[in-house]
């Protein structure tokens, strides 16, 4: 499983707006996500059409989370930006032929395991210890 850059600096972004104790303008994340203002503005759009976050405008304006950080998966925020993803691009291949139904088999764990893992992992938990 490969994801999107976009997801990361989804990710990424999340985890500044957890640190602020307010409003993040968006030059300001885009500086520290490593990000141009433009692709920030996408991912952002994103992110609120999600839930995650707010956008407010004006001189106090800035992005901030709409949720606690302990609120927000991983596996929330993967969804959120690229949709569910399976393991395997032939999944549906293997799935009708008897032959690979080990194959399908260890592909099914291995996307439950994931799962978990993303769904326990939340931003809180990535917040740098100060």
């Amino acid at each position: 499983m490969q994801l999107n850059s976009s997801t990361d600096y989804a990710i990424r972004m999340l985890i500044c707006l957890a640190k602020a104790s307010g409003a993040v303008s968006s030059s300001q994340l885009a500086r520290t996500i490593g990000v141009s203002p433009r692709y920030l503005l996408q991912i952002g759009a994103r992110l609120r059409d999600a839930g995650f976050i707010s956008v407010s405008f004006g001189a106090a304006g800035g992005y901030r989370l709409s949720r606690l950080p302990g609120e927000i998966s991983l596996l929330d925020v993967i969804t959120a930006m690229e949709g569910r993803k399976d393991l395997s691009e032939c999944r549906s291949c293997i799935k009708e032929k008897q032959e690979f139904r080990l194959l399908r088999h260890v592909y099914e764990e291995l996307e439950i395991g994931i799962t978990r893992q993303l769904q326990t992992v939340t931003i809180c938990e990535l917040l740098p210890e100060e």
